[in-house]
């Protein structure tokens, strides 16, 4: 005996594919304004990474290590924020590179590859020590806290088993690369397909895959660059200087 299922009603098959379209317009209005604003944080980027070029230069030719008053300090994203906030003051004869921003972390994996005892994991606490010994110092209210938010941010570095351990991915750039052709792949895959889906899922994809693939890129660039021998161009961090 086989009992029969009633079909949806055409009144309910077409309520569901207004509501359908009407979410997915709704989609490319949300992914049109999140594409608006990440431009936006690009350009604020790009402005922050500038004034701080000219706070360097401005520093040095005013003896003040950050550019003295005539700017406070910007913070990342996440950092709490305070009127009185400074890089940590080191003693008054001794002069430190400020870092700042992914600078901190692209100066830190430099620092770690360069010591003679070729450390590939260790306490962010001791690799904090080994910066400062270094000659450098990190802007932030809590320099510690904005170092280990940094250089858990790095593509090349990873958490080890042991708590508070971070160690160096020298195969971070092949598995950056693995991703990216992944996500190239699927890309060209749902641009082949596009005439057999709805063409408004398929830019809304197509946004986040560029996006995405965007990321990958930006990670591979700072990958290979912290992780040439010689430390060639992390001076500048990608853009974001480092004051004296």
């Amino acid at each position: 005996m086989s009992v029969s299922v009633p079909h949806p009603s055409r009144r309910l098959v077409r309520a569901a594919a207004a509501e359908h379209a009407e979410l997915m317009r709704h989609r490319e209005r949300l992914a049109r304004e999140r594409e608006s604003v990440l431009g936006d944080l690009r350009r604020l980027d790009e402005a922050v990474a500038a004034v701080d070029q000219r706070l360097a230069v401005l520093g040095q030719l005013t003896g003040a290590p950050d550019g003295g008053s005539l700017a406070g300090d910007i913070d990342e994203p996440g950092e709490a924020v305070s009127g009185s906030e400074a890089p940590e003051k080191p003693p008054a004869n001794e002069r430190r590179q400020i870092l700042r921003g992914p600078a901190v972390r692209e100066v830190a994996v430099q620092v770690l590859i360069a010591q003679a005892e070729h450390i590939e994991a260790l306490h962010y606490r001791r690799w904090y020590d080994l910066v400062r010994e270094a000659g450098y110092a990190v802007a932030g209210k809590d320099p510690l806290a904005v170092f280990l938010t940094q250089v858990t941010r790095s593509p090349v570095v990873r958490k080890s088993s042991k708590a508070g351990v971070y160690e160096i991915d020298r195969q971070a750039p092949l598995r950056i690369r693995q991703r990216r052709e992944r996500l190239q792949a699927e890309l060209r895959e749902i641009t082949l397909s596009q005439a057999h889906v709805d063409l408004a899922t398929v830019r809304a994809r197509r946004h986040d895959l560029d996006l995405a693939i965007s990321q990958q890129e930006r990670a591979l660039e700072e990958a290979l660059r912290v992780l040439r021998p010689d430390g060639v161009g992390v001076a500048t961090a990608g853009g974001h200087a480092l004051a004296t």
